[in-house]
């Protein structure tokens, strides 16, 4: 991936989290001009909440997508990179943020804005029996697992809120809009204040809120801590057990435990130091922000308002220190503004000491201030056009066509006769087979394409799955590769990083095959691109994509639409559970597939990558054959079939279809469909024709083994026409 401007890299920047603060920091880098800077997102979840909208999309205010801004999409948008990771530790000699299952990321700059945790280990039993509100991340994925373990009850559920704070308060008002969907026989709510209600807040919103809980029947517990909660009760400090099928804890919240571990220094809240200038105290090089943070001379309570006002100094600064420019100094409000909803179309503003007021208009106010933070992170859904030709696709959508790569072919002189080559150019298969003595044979393939994913290592690991499922087509196994990388001009400082996550990716995926990377060739280059030459060797059964015979059934490992969702994510319209989908399917491995698929007899088979499911097919079937597919059988990537509909199509999709101008026409079959069968894959799954008597058994064991999208999706015919029902 480039920089938006092009030119070489001086500085990386990584923002580490995806919390308030970061996120205006990606929307900034969006709208300036800013050259010789790289930035990279390093978050474990790709859909990042708003914490202010939390509570009414618990209600039902509001749906999950209304309140989650799509880091995918943004950083697709703005031009930065993006690691779906999660942070183990922080290296701040070496200036590497280390994740849990990969190679470590190097920055220049540092800006940590990540999510803290309820301290659960204060209450006995809370880690075994109760749901935690923070981290918000995953807040209504718990809240569904407790519905869905409640609504089972014959009886009245009982949920208990501990934490009398603005959160707790708001959590057990929109648990009670909520009650209808927790279950249908009632619900009895219950809020533990041990330390009191909203302490933080003036008295006159402290009667408010006890006001709009006694409306709502739920029951208020002042000044009697839980100090041990159950399978079906919280006990409190004066011996008082409360009934309770699901408790939620709202209290004081801390660092993760590996950011608490770090030999940064920590304020007294447990929070790690910042100066006026959002730089951790004694490391300059490293920002924070958000409730992880605490200002070491100005401390502030943890509230998502002081996130939101962070965000634009961080961006400021972090840009500044990049250029050598002066930084500013962030001044956090002395009084801030908290607004509470407290039900529908009702809530609660306070300010200082004094100002408390309620009602409609309140609500209305909340949510203009609310949707208008959102609005800034929207990616507007914008309809492709089919003419911009500077939207060349990456991965194997990349790759040249059939028919000009047919026509180069033919024109060259046939080659003299060789008997040790037993399949090559002639036979147009996915690896060349090559006798190397009497007894044994090798099988060799080679693949190299531009990246279409922003992360380095992610590539590499794509590229490596790529290439070696040449291998797995054949029935064969992977034993050796070597690696061609192609890396955009930067200080050799950061060409060294990118190559090394480049291929430490790879060998994550080469290393977990077998196969070992003996060596590669790299060179300058106007984009990132890798490949690699795989050599195998033959298994006791050498498949080829001709053999297939009437009456076998086609089975597909994979979903399909890689080259659709790339082709959308390029201009930042793929939604990030589409690309996450996607990513998924490319990293699983088709070695013990091609073992399965072999074990059951299959007659032929191919991996379906560049010329898409069709092209692929078609090979198989040659001249003498044809197919009936159900295209309802047709495993698809998530929101694949709704991309193409809007018309998105990877670039080679026109090279692909032209020479089948009489199958799967969009005349014929409708132009999302079409634009599927004939969409390039990159990583993509095994195609194989299997005989009928095999075909549950075969996929009954890739499904135990992991393939849960693989699919029989037609039949061989002795017909020639090939058609899709």
């Amino acid at each position: 991936m480039k920089l938006k401007d092009s030119k070489p890299v001086d500085t990386d920047i990584v923002l580490l989290g995806a919390g308030h603060a970061n996120v205006q920091v990606l929307r900034a880098f969006g709208m300036e001009q800013l050259s010789g800077i790289r930035l990279t997102i390093v978050t474990d979840k790709l859909q990042a909440p708003y914490s202010g909208m939390l509570p009414g999309c618990i209600a039902g205010d509001y749906t999950a997508d209304d309140i989650h801004i799509d880091i995918a999409r943004l950083a697709r948008q703005v031009g930065a990179r993006l690691i779906h990771a999660r942070a183990t530790s922080i290296d701040p000699i070496q200036r590497h943020v280390c994740l849990l299952g990969r190679a470590p990321i190097a920055y220049d700059l540092l800006s940590i804005n990540v999510g803290i945790t309820p301290e659960m280990d204060q209450i006995k039993g809370a880690k075994e029996h109760a749901v935690p509100v923070k981290p918000i991340s995953g807040i209504l994925d718990r809240l569904e697992r407790a519905q869905e373990a409640i609504s089972q009850l014959p009886r009245a559920a009982r949920i208990c809120v501990i934490g009398g704070g603005p959160a707790g308060i708001e959590l057990a008002l929109a648990l009670n809009d909520h009650k209808r969907k927790l279950s249908q026989l009632g619900v009895e709510l219950t809020l533990v204040a041990g330390s009191g209600l909203a302490p933080s807040l003036n008295l006159s919103t402290r009667r408010r809120a006890e006001r709009a809980l006694r409306e709502a029947g739920i029951s208020l517990i002042e000044g009697d801590h839980a100090v041990e909660i159950t399978s079906g009760s919280v006990v409190c400090k004066s011996g008082r057990e409360i009934t309770s099928d699901v408790a939620f804890v709202s209290t004081n919240a801390r660092l993760p435990d590996w950011l608490s571990q770090t030999i940064f220094k920590k304020a007294e809240n447990g929070g790690i130091a910042i100066s006026e200038t959002l730089q951790l105290v004694g490391h300059d090089t490293i920002f924070a922000a958000g409730d992880c943070a605490t200002m070491q001379n100005n401390p502030r309570p943890r509230a998502g308002v002081f996130a939101v006002r962070q965000g634009p100094v961080l961006a400021r600064n972090l840009f500044a220190k990049a250029k050598k420019e002066p930084l500013i100094v962030y001044k956090p409000q002395k009084d801030y503004l908290t607004i509470l909803r407290t039900g529908a179309d009702k809530a609660i503003a306070s300010r200082g000491r004094y100002l408390s007021v309620e009602g409609a208009w309140v609500w209305r106010w909340k949510n203009h201030i609310d949707q208008a933070f959102m609005a800034m992170f929207r990616v507007t859904d914008e309809a492709p056009d089919p003419d911009d030709i500077t939207m060349r696709c990456g991965g194997c959508a990349a790759k040249v066509g059939p028919a000009p790569l047919r026509h180069a072919l033919a024109r060259l002189p046939s080659l003299p006769p060789n008997k040790d080559i037993i399949v090559g150019l002639a036979a147009a298969d996915d690896a060349a087979v090559i006798a190397w003595s009497k007894d044994s044979a090798l099988i060799t393939s080679v693949d190299q394409f531009r990246s279409n994913v922003s992360d380095p290592y992610l590539f590499g690991q794509i590229a490596a799955n790529h290439a070696l499922n040449d291998i797995f087509a054949m029935g064969g196994t992977p034993h050796h590769a070597l690696a061609l990388a192609v890396l955009p001009f930067n200080p050799a400082q950061k060409v060294a990083e990118e190559l090394y996550q480049l291929l430490a990716g790879a060998r994550a995926t080469l290393d977990a095959a077998g196969t070992a990377l003996i060596g590669g060739h790299s060179s300058e280059g106007d984009s990132l691109a890798l490949g690699f030459s795989v050599t195998g060797r033959p298994g006791k059964v050498l498949l080829t994509k001709a053999g297939a015979k009437p009456g076998d059934h086609l089975i597909l490992t994979k979903p399909i639409g890689t080259g659709i969702a790339f082709a959308a994510d390029m201009r930042a319209m793929a939604p990030s559970k589409t690309i996450e989908n996607m990513i998924q399917s490319m990293l699983l491995s088709n070695r013990t597939a091609s073992e399965i698929l072999v074990g059951a007899g299959t007659r032929a088979m191919t991996d379906v990558s560049g010329f898409g499911l069709a092209g692929h097919l078609f090979e198989m079937l040659g001249s003498s054959l044809g197919a009936e597919l159900q295209w309802s059988q047709i495993p698809l990537g998530t929101g694949v079939l709704e991309l193409a509909a809007k018309g998105f199509t990877s670039s080679l999709l026109s090279e692909n279809r032209r020479p089948y101008q009489n199958s799967f026409q969009p005349e014929t079959i409708g132009a999302a469909r079409s634009a599927i069968m004939f969409d390039p894959q990159t990583a993509g799954g095994l195609l194989a024709a299997v005989p009928a008597g095999a075909v549950p058994k075969c996929l009954h064991d890739l499904h135990e083994a992991g393939y849960s999208a693989a699919k029989d999706i037609g039949i061989v015919t002795a017909n020639t026409d090939t058609i899709l029902n």
